[in-house]
């Protein structure tokens, strides 16, 4: 039977760090942090997947500008049926939690968060490591 917490209670101690290991290795390694955006990249291509019996077949087109992409999948004949597919790079800068110096990292999407297109100055939150200086991952 389990009572309340008491914390000198050797039972309730071993509960507290049974708790506390369950947390992931990621997250003991990971530190939210809020870093502002010094430069966002946007292009497209042109994805069009054709599934077989048997096999899949990926068509895909050279990265270009966005609007470009989209022009070409409505009004080409060879790009109809194809979907647009963004690939956004954005850099940002932080203040890293194991030296305290501000770093510059790059992060790769397919789509903005929330929607909302990013821009130059923003502030955007992400994942800094605490081991490793120069690493991060968006949230």
């Amino acid at each position: 039977m389990q009572h309340a917490f008491r914390s000198h209670c050797n039972c309730c101690r071993r509960r507290r760090r049974r708790l506390d290991l369950r947390s992931t290795r990621q997250e003991r390694e990971l530190s939210a942090r809020r870093c502002h955006i010094s430069g966002v990249s946007e292009q497209c291509y042109l994805e069009k997947v054709d599934r077989g019996v048997i096999t899949k077949t990926t068509s895909t087109s050279d990265l270009t500008r966005c609007e470009i992409a989209e022009l070409l999948r409505k009004e080409h004949p060879k790009w109809q049926g194809y979907d647009v597919k963004h690939k956004i790079e954005v850099k940002v800068i932080y203040v890293s939690p194991v030296d305290g110096a501000t770093h510059q990292s790059s992060l790769q999407m397919s789509y903005f968060p929330n929607g909302k297109p990013l821009r130059a100055g923003d502030v955007f939150p992400v994942l800094a490591s605490k081991t490793k200086a120069d690493k991060t991952r968006s949230i």
